[in-house]
């Protein structure tokens, strides 16, 4: 004796299914960019001018790029912490000083600031 058993066809997937796979794949691929965005902001800032001159202006809308900058970029000095010893040329190109030895002779007060 054989069964015959009618099988019912496969119903495609409902709208929130579809819906939500979608925005999993959206999910995924944006914490992909940001991850590649970190990554890059930690670069020197020769290698991250690279990357973000081929991007365009849209990124800046998606991405949470202030905190992601001011995070990648924050260092790891507190108040109180000798400062790094750096080197500068001189304007007129005879030359270059380092902090460390304008601090053996005297104190040094370095000021950062923007005059626009």
């Amino acid at each position: 004796m054989m069964s015959t058993q009618t099988s019912t066809p496969a119903r495609p997937p409902g709208w929130k299914t579809v819906t939500a796979i979608t925005l999993v794949a959206i999910l995924v691929l944006w914490v992909g960019f940001v991850a590649f965005i970190w990554r890059a902001m930690h670069r020197p800032p020769e290698a991250f001018a690279r990357v973000m001159s081929h991007l365009p202006w849209q990124v800046f809308l998606i991405l949470p790029f202030e905190t992601l900058w001011t995070r990648a970029r924050a260092g790891s000095l507190a108040v109180g912490d000798a400062v790094p010893d750096f080197s500068l040329a001189k304007l007129d190109k005879t030359g270059s000083l380092r902090l460390s030895e304008l601090n053996r002779t005297q104190p040094v007060v370095m000021i950062f600031g923007s005059y626009t």
